[in-house]
């Protein structure tokens, strides 16, 4: 009973004194700055997800649009229906031949009847495919497909499946059906009805066993302009969520610390500058409110000097607001340049990547052929240039080689210079003389090129049995050849315009014979424009120099002991053009 009444007693005691204790100053000042934190950094969190979330998809939205882009370049103007008339092993056997003579000895040979419409179609299915693939894998791209829509679009027929090495796809084969996803049928109807030139298609539910990905959808068009199917291009967006879910993570852990710090701190700083001073303030006016005319004593310091101090604490306030709101803006914008930059090395990386990945190996070309031997090698000035060169054999007897320069540096000079070399390697296995391959490319390209680029060019394909040359020089640096084991000399041959510098200009060609031992020696204006700190160029005669200096050298070792030379000639000095060198011996 009196256990009780003591209980009751004390615990009433205790609960006023703790409700006075939180209704005091400090407690609730404490308590409401933890409150307006929280509620700041779920704020800062929500703003800061949104625009996260909007860049990021964004971002996706621009790669898989860049990469239809990319394919557009290549695939518009052909009507795909005409690879449904024939199977899919057929079209991949007429691209296994390495030149239509090679397809006339086989038809020959097996008694089959000659069908060049079939190999035309093989060719152009064949290395669509090849460059599809090859961008799916580069670009990280889960897969990309070509289809043509039935009228109602419940349902499509496969032309092109090229997957992505790593994305767990097994390709479809040509003229498949398929039922249509109902999240298409609008992008279909876009394209066909509405003349749409990009739709994004977004699934993240309803996959079944899929995974969440996102969809850029473009017509392809036929030579007269009609919309003959799609071209899909899909990625997956694991990448994306797992990028917000990292950046939730982050923020939150970063806001705990945040409000715990500025909790301790600003505990600290309200005790020492205003609860103090208020409770000095309290405790005067108490005992001047409590002592008499006579005994009222003068407040050392006087009080207005402890209002002034309020003033500069609101002072101070306002001054820590405009802090803020200062450090939030240059936050966002370091966050927005942040991403910007990593978005640009982003590209930079994937399209250098693409750019090396276009190179041709001679390893397996030079176990096959014993009649040459070639090396190569290329330095661009930026992350990405306009350089290229490439080696191939058109047939079993003819070789290609070819090295070119574009007008420009960086991401345009890498499309243009990916864009011309294809065509020419897709041209030059069709046959033809080399002046009549690169006229013929220089058409196409001054077609569509509005922005009036150009590529020098040195074409040449070359006998490897008799070391009979067919040549077009299309604008380039002349050669450097070596014959019949003398010095190297640059051969001043006829040439022409670059290509897509001067539409329906007339190409020039030339022959030439080599002998067993002679060599060749190819470069980009990269090489002899090298310049050193005082403004001296390289120079071809030095190049001479150095070549007729080391003529036993093997092509790989001539070409360091040349990147050396320039490197040493230049120093320190920033180089602002790619350098490109191709060195080729006739072993016969």
């Amino acid at each position: 009973m009196w256990l009780k009444v003591a209980f009751a007693i004390y615990g009433g005691m205790l609960l006023k004194k703790l409700k006075n204790m939180l209704m005091g100053l400090y407690p609730m000042t404490v308590g409401s700055i933890i409150l307006i934190m929280i509620m700041f950094s779920i704020f800062v969190q929500l703003i800061g997800y949104v625009a996260f979330t909007s860049s990021f998809s964004k971002e996706y939205e621009e790669s898989v649009s860049r990469v239809n882009e990319l394919c557009l370049d290549y695939m518009d103007g052909y009507d795909i229906k005409k690879f449904l008339k024939y199977t899919q092993e057929d079209l991949e056997k007429m691209y296994a031949f390495t030149s239509f003579v090679q397809y006339e000895e086989w038809c020959e040979e097996k008694g089959e009847e000659l069908d060049k419409e079939l190999y035309l179609k093989g060719s152009v299915y064949g290395s669509s495919k090849e460059l599809l693939s090859t961008i799916c894998n580069t670009m990280n791209m889960s897969v990309i497909y070509a289809i043509i829509p039935d009228s109602d679009y419940k349902n499509y027929t496969c032309i092109f499946n090229c997957v992505n090495d790593d994305s767990g796809y097994e390709p479809w084969e040509l003229g498949r059906r398929v039922e249509t996803p109902e999240e298409y049928y609008d992008a279909y109807r876009n394209i066909y009805e509405k003349d749409s030139k990009i739709e994004i298609v977004k699934r993240y539910n309803n996959l079944g066993s899929g995974r969440p990905h996102i969809t850029g959808l473009s017509p392809l068009k036929n030579e007269d302009g009609n919309i003959v199917g799609i071209l899909c291009v899909q990625r997956y967006t694991d990448e994306l969520e797992l990028t917000i879910r990292t950046f939730i993570q982050g923020t939150s852990a970063l806001s705990v610390i945040a409000i715990i710090i500025i909790l301790v701190l600003e505990s600290i700083f309200l005790k020492k500058q205003v609860i103090k001073p208020i409770d000095i303030m309290a405790k005067e006016a108490k005992r001047f409110a409590e002592g008499s005319e006579t005994d009222v004593t003068p407040v050392q310091g006087s009080l207005s000097a402890d209002i002034c101090k309020v003033n500069e604490i609101s002072s101070l306030a306002e001054s820590i607001s405009i802090m803020e709101t200062d450090t939030i803006k240059r936050i966002e914008h370091i966050s927005a340049m942040t991403m910007d930059k990593q978005r640009i090395e982003s590209d930079l990386n994937l399209a250098s990547k693409i750019q090396m990945g276009m190179l041709p190996q001679k390893d397996q070309l030079l176990d096959d052929y014993k009649e040459f031997d070639i090396a190569a090698s290329m330095r661009t000035a930026k992350e990405v240039g306009g350089d290229f060169y490439d080696f191939f054999m058109v047939d079993d007897t003819h070789l290609a080689i070819l090295i070119a320069d574009v007008s420009d540096k960086g991401f345009a000079a890498a499309f243009f210079m990916a864009i011309s070399k294809t065509l020419i390697k897709a041209r030059a296995r069709l046959g033809g003389s080399a002046a009549d391959i690169i006229e013929y490319v220089d058409g196409l390209i001054s077609e569509k090129n509005p922005q009036g680029m150009f590529v020098t060019v040195w074409f040449g394909i070359i006998d490897i049995r008799s070391g009979h040359m067919d040549i077009c020089n299309a604008g380039h640096d002349y050669p450097a050849i070596m014959q019949s084991g003398g010095d190297y000399k640059v051969e001043k041959m006829p040439h022409g315009p670059a290509v897509g510098f001067i539409p329906g200009a007339k190409h020039v060609g030339y022959e030439a014979d080599l002998k067993p031992g002679d060599r060749i020696f190819l470069y980009t204006d990269g090489l002899n424009e090298a310049k050193r700190s005082d403004g001296e160029r390289y120079g071809i005669e030095r190049m001479l120099k150095v070549l007729n200096s080391n003529k036993n050298l093997s092509n790989e070792m001539m070409i360091e002991k040349i990147s050396d030379e320039v490197k040493i000639f230049a120093g320190d000095e920033p180089q602002f053009d790619d350098m490109t060198i191709l060195s080729f011996t006739y072993n016969g």
